[in-house]
Parts: structure tokens; C-alpha cells; sequence
């Protein structure tokens, strides 16, 4: 499997919380941004916010709907995060930066770098850098907190990762780009094309037979060293390669690929540290009840309530 493929589940994860933390932007700063922004409009056109033919959309409208939808849930969210807050100051525990960016790289694993992930955060969920990392921060608190004093030992978390070792195992991987052609005397012709300075991209585009690839210019993407769906070939000469060199000539099934090496991910042994200390979390909230439950509990423990009728009616 892809990183590509892994890191969708991150985004999984998190597009829910997302929904609300965006619901909550909309519902509780919108007047503000409102009252800045109708400053400049004339009267007859202020309160309006979308048309459709003839027909206006207000701002209260949207507004209202929005609450309707999401401002229960928004509230309870931020109930949930104040009370935390509290319980978290009574602990005596906290989330660092560093935990925050060792979990926001976990996410990022599949994307090229730290700015393609973040454009694709805003496109997709609209959210900023500084929205992730707020996410990511109230939830690695609450897991703190539902975990706080739950003992786990050196021996379950080595037979917990033997067990599931295809899952938190970590392995190098490699950013390929590669061009199918059906003979290796017309794999050798590609080889000195590039030799006399045409792009290998641009040949991928023209001359490779694989249809998946050949529009991106031959590229692979991310693949990790014991990805099953890449031809095994392949995947043991980029292992092999420097970053920037091309291969000779290796059958395949379809043909003879030809294979350049974009770009390697190490392991370093930081991560794999790391990787020991989410190994032991999971194995943690393993033994204490659900996050939902103790969001509850932590509400309830600091007297959390909604006054608006409407909303405490919704949230029951």
C-alpha cells in the first residue's frame, strides 16, 4: 500500500473534527467578519450573502442555518476542550510542540514535502496550519488525559508490535518515476535520449506504455520498500539507487522499465523512538474507555451547560 493510499485514513480521522472546528469559525466570528466587510457595501446589498436567480440568500439566513446544523455540536466541542483544560491544569499534565509536529509528520507521510500537505489540508478541509495543529493539540491532551495512570509494559508493547508489525512497522521509502516500453532495444534508445538532454518526464509522456503514469510524466509517487502492488524489480533497484540516477534496462512484465529515482525517506532512529512511544498510547487507550466517554464525564465533572434553549434542547 501507498503512503498515499495510508495517509487518506489520517485525513478520515480528522475531517469529522474538522467539521466542527470550521462550523464553529463560521457560526462564532462571522458576525465580526460580517460587520468589517458590510462597511464597505452599499445598504440594499449588505445583508446579502448568495443568489440564485432572482432570489436572495441572507446573511441571517446562513447564519441560522449554520446553527441549526452545526451549533450544538460547536458548543459541545468547546465545552469539551475548556473542560480538558481544567483537567489537564489538575493533572499536572501537558502536550509539547514537539509531540504536536512528530504527530502533524505522521500526517504528512505520502505528500512531497511540509507545503504540499498544507495547500492540500486547505483545499480539502479548508483548514490552516494553525487549525491542525490546535486539532491535533486537543486531541493527543484528551488521550493524555484518558490515559493518565494506565500502566503498559516493555513486554506488551514488543508482543503488541510483533502482532501488528504491518501496521507500525516503519520503512524507507522512495519517490519513482519509471518508463514501460515493450523492448529493451527501445529501452536502451530512451537511455541515450536522456543521455543527450530530453527530460524523462517528457519521454514518460510520449513513449511509456503504461497508461496510469504516462500523463504525470512516469511518476510512481511515494512507494514503500515492501509495497506488494509495485513490480518487485523495480522497487529493489530504486533501494539501490541515488537519488537522481536512472537504471538500466529491467524486464517486466509488460515490457522493459527504465527507472529514475525522484527522491528516499530514511527511517531515522528519532522516529522509530517515537513510533515505541505511540505503540504504548494505543496500548493505553486500549484499556480505558472510549475518548466520546470521558468527554462526557470531563463536561459533567465542570458543570458544563448550554443556556440557549435551543441548542441544550438539541443537545438533550
Amino acid at each position: 500500500m501507498t503512503k498515499e493510499v495510508k495517509s487518506l485514513w489520517g485525513c478520515i480521522i480528522i475531517l469529522f473534527t474538522c467539521i466542527i472546528i470550521l462550523a464553529g469559525i463560521l457560526i462564532f466570528r462571522l458576525d465580526t467578519t460580517a460587520e468589517e466587510h458590510d462597511a464597505t457595501l452599499p445598504p440594499k446589498s449588505s445583508s446579502v450573502v448568495a443568489t440564485i436567480g432572482d432570489e436572495l440568500v441572507t446573511r441571517s439566513e446562513w447564519d441560522a442555518e449554520l446553527q441549526r446544523q452545526y451549533g450544538a455540536m460547536v458548543l459541545e466541542q468547546i465545552l469539551t476542550s475548556k473542560a480538558a483544560e481544567k483537567e489537564a491544569k489538575t493533572l499536572g499534565i501537558d502536550v509539547t510542540r514537539e509531540e504536536v509536529e512528530w504527530e502533524l509528520k505522521q500526517q504528512m507521510r505520502g505528500y512531497d514535502d511540509e507545503e504540499v500537505y498544507f495547500q492540500a489540508m486547505q483545499e480539502q478541509l479548508g483548514m490552516s496550519p494553525r487549525q491542525l495543529r490546535q486539532d491535533l493539540y486537543n486531541r493527543l491532551l484528551m488521550e493524555k488525559i484518558a490515559t493518565n495512570g494506565v500502566e503498559v509494559t516493555e513486554e506488551e508493547v514488543e508482543r503488541y508490535l510483533e502482532k501488528h508489525r504491518d501496521v507500525y512497522e516503519l520503512v524507507a521509502s522512495y519517490d519513482i518515476v519509471h518508463i514501460i516500453v515493450p523492448t529493451v532495444r527501445e529501452a536502451n534508445e530512451i537511455l541515450k535520449r536522456v543521455q543527450q538532454g530530453e527530460t524523462f518526464a517528457d519521454l514518460a509522456e510520449q513513449l511509456s506504455r503504461d497508461e496510469f503514469t504516462s500523463n504525470q510524466g512516469g511518476r510512481l509517487g511515494w512507494i514503500d520498500e515492501d509495497d506488494p502492488f509495485v513490480n518487485t524489480a523495480e522497487l529493489r533497484a530504486a533501494t539501490q539507487m541515488s537519488v537522481g540516477e536512472i537504471s538500466e534496462p529491467i524486464q517486466v512484465k509488460d515490457g522493459y522499465a527504465i527507472v529514475m529515482l525522484n527522491g528516499k525517506k530514511e527511517v531515522e532512529p528519532e522516529e522509530r523512538k517515537a513510533l515505541r512511544g505511540r505503540v504504548r498510547k494505543d496500548l493505553a487507550l486500549s484499556k480505558t474507555s472510549p475518548l466520546t466517554d470521558w468527554e462526557e464525564a470531563l463536561r459533567k465533572k465542570y458543570n458544563a451547560a448550554i443556556k440557549d434553549s435551543a441548542f441544550a434542547e438539541h443537545h438533550g
